[in-house]
């Protein structure tokens, strides 16, 4: 197998398109953050992001991105010898990764593999769900007022964004926070952030996050801890996911936590279906 790393973001995408697109849902992280890289190379820190493919008889069998200082990602393959190719090309160049993230697996093969021939152990950080929906259930829209924020709200949604990283992302650094912070900032402005408001109180919030070919990602669902229970996540959800199936996409993805049954229901509610669990893992010294 060959191993290929790449600079340019746009040749990277170029080239593997095709293989990603056999498995949209499963990938729609590796398609959204390049789509953000082509704006912004150091979205996501102060070094240069590093696109990785291998491929064998000329056929690509696996793609990997990281973003310094983040994790590893890999994308779904079925073909699990490239783990290992990834691997030892990753050990050969002396890199040291915090942690890994992928479909199940492949980063459990990926965490077995790493941690003997590095000699350490690895934490799981979070068992995600991939979910898609192709249909909005019409009976969790309901009738509550649903508007793209404007800087009106700017001050609310910065407030739940942090709220909603402390309780659901625990192991963020205060730095990372503050950057994710600064990109929630960046999506209000490009009209991305969305409310649902209550007799005009903002009651719930989603935001419209990364593009596939034929899809769109939901994320930094919130809602606060004192408004739950009332539906409002269903119905912004729903509401946002309507949304984007009339702007042209033909799905919606969105990533859950399976830890948090609560929101996994919700989202079966509004329409969405599993697609494929994913584990992210973080590497600490035995």
């Amino acid at each position: 197998m060959k191993v290929q790393f790449y600079e340019d973001v746009n040749r990277f995408n170029e080239l593997v398109f095709p293989f990603l697109l056999r498995y949209e849902a499963e990938n729609n992280l590796l398609f959204s953050i390049p789509n953000s890289l082509k704006e912004d190379l150091y979205r996501y820190g102060d070094n240069k992001p590093i696109f990785t493919s291998i491929t064998e008889n000329d056929k690509i069998k696996l793609v990997s991105i990281r973003t310094p200082p983040h994790n590893q990602i890999i994308s779904y393959t079925d073909d699990l010898r490239t783990i290992s190719v990834l691997i030892d090309v990753l050990i050969k160049k002396n890199v040291d990764l915090p942690g890994i993230l992928g479909f199940k697996e492949g980063a459990e093969r990926f965490v077995k593999l790493w941690c003997e021939k590095k000699g350490i152990s690895a934490n799981l950080v979070r068992n995600e769900r991939i979910y898609k929906l192709e249909r909005v259930a019409e009976e969790t829209l309901g009738k509550n007022e649903f508007i793209k924020a404007t800087r009106e709200f700017e001050d609310i949604i910065l407030q739940w964004g942090k709220e909603f990283m402390v309780e659901a992302l625990p192991e963020r650094t205060s730095e990372m926070i503050e950057q994710s912070t600064k990109r929630l900032k960046k999506a209000i402005s490009r009209g991305k952030v969305f409310l649902l408001l209550d007799n005009n109180k903002p009651v719930s919030m989603a935001q419209k996050a990364g593009k596939t070919p034929n899809g769109n990602s939901v994320n930094f669902v919130y809602t606060p801890p004192e408004l739950r229970r009332r539906g409002y996540a269903t119905e912004c959800v729903a509401k946002l996911s309507k949304y984007l199936l009339e702007e042209g996409n033909k799905f919606c993805f969105l990533f859950t936590d399976l830890i948090d049954p609560i929101s996994n229901s919700i989202y079966q509610k509004v329409g969405y279906r599993s697609v494929i669990d994913v584990d992210e893992f973080q590497f600490v010294l035995k």
